[in-house]
């Protein structure tokens, strides 16, 4: 079954070049192009795609506005931003407005491919220069971090791997040979440790931390 993508750039030449490489993908069926947030927003609502391709030009509020919105709908696609911006912060920005993958305006086309059947499955996607850069972020943090506190053991960042790649705590018990019973006492813990109580957010939370697959 292939992977149905709506493609969204203001750029012209952008949007072409990559509409070309997609339709040579036989697992992509790419549905259209949009040129501006009221297009991308109708399509969006009309063809149902499973992916939304974002582009971000250095808009900020207004492209975080658009995705916010998009995630707000009924049925919404897993998005993949891609931009030249691949600062931590305007990273965890566009994750927190409802972004699956993040891929820079830098990558291979091969991550970029790699991005937009990760979120199809559900999983989340950083491309290599986001993610270093959020690792060379969080090592600064923790480097910094000398109470200990809010500190998970190997076996709670294992799980919350896990809980962030979607897997359900019957599937984490059966990939970690536990109990059921364990892992919820060990997502109790993760909650009371890092203060959040969602997937969505602990996913964000573990992607901001480099603990999940990339």
């Amino acid at each position: 079954m292939s992977i149905r993508v709506l493609l969204s750039s203001k750029h012209k030449v952008v949007s072409e070049g990559i509409a070309a490489v997609l339709r040579t993908h036989p697992d992509i069926h790419l549905l259209g192009i949009a040129d501006t947030d009221e297009s991308t927003q109708a399509l969006c609502a009309e063809s149902g795609p499973d992916v939304l391709l974002l582009g971000l030009h250095g808009n900020g509020q207004q492209d975080l506005s658009l995705m916010q919105k998009i995630a707000q709908q009924p049925i919404s696609p897993h998005m993949v931003a891609f931009s030249g911006d691949t600062h931590r912060h305007s990273i965890i920005e566009v994750l927190d407005a409802g972004a699956k993958g993040y891929v820079s305006t830098t990558s291979s086309i091969d991550e970029l491919m790699s991005a937009i059947r990760s979120v199809a499955s559900g999983r989340h996607y950083l491309c290599q220069t986001a993610a270093s850069e959020m690792m060379a972020s969080v090592r600064k943090m923790r480097a910094g971090d000398s109470s200990g506190k809010n500190h998970l053991g190997s076996r709670e960042e294992q799980v919350l791997r896990l809980i962030a790649d979607g897997f359900s705590s019957k599937e984490i018990a059966r990939n970690l040979q536990i109990a059921p019973s364990t892992v919820e006492v060990h997502r109790r813990n993760i909650m009371r440790k890092v203060g959040l109580h969602k997937v969505a957010d602990l996913t964000r939370y573990a992607i901001r931390n480099q603990m999940v697959s990339v």
